[in-house]
């Protein structure tokens, strides 16, 4: 049963995390169309491209199998981390403790 709860609470805040893809994302759309035609232009619309892509990537799959390893939610964390904000990481921390807590409950 212990399992079960820890792996709810995974789930929850990768669902969490990818929700709040949206805040950065608006930012990003918000500066790309402000900045329009300008250089820094196209640098705004990566980003927004690579937070859209990663909310969905990680929508799609918060309730795969593959998230109960660690080493899976620690390359994911490097990657919020690097390049997206500091308010997606938070919550993939509250995911990686409650993997943490799953794998030593094996």
């Amino acid at each position: 049963m212990e399992k079960q709860k820890y792996r709810n609470r995974i789930t929850f805040w990768l669902r969490v995390s990818g929700w709040l893809c949206l805040l950065p994302a608006s930012g990003w759309l918000w500066l790309y169309r402000t900045a329009s035609w300008s250089s820094y232009s196209v640098f705004f619309l990566i980003e927004l491209i690579v937070t859209v892509a990663f909310a969905v990537f990680i929508l799609t799959t918060a309730t795969s199998k593959g998230w109960l390893k660690r080493k899976n939610l620690v390359s994911l964390l490097t990657f919020a981390i690097l390049f997206l904000s500091l308010i997606v990481f938070i919550p993939l921390i509250f995911s990686y403790n409650a993997c943490s807590k799953f794998n030593k409950e094996q």
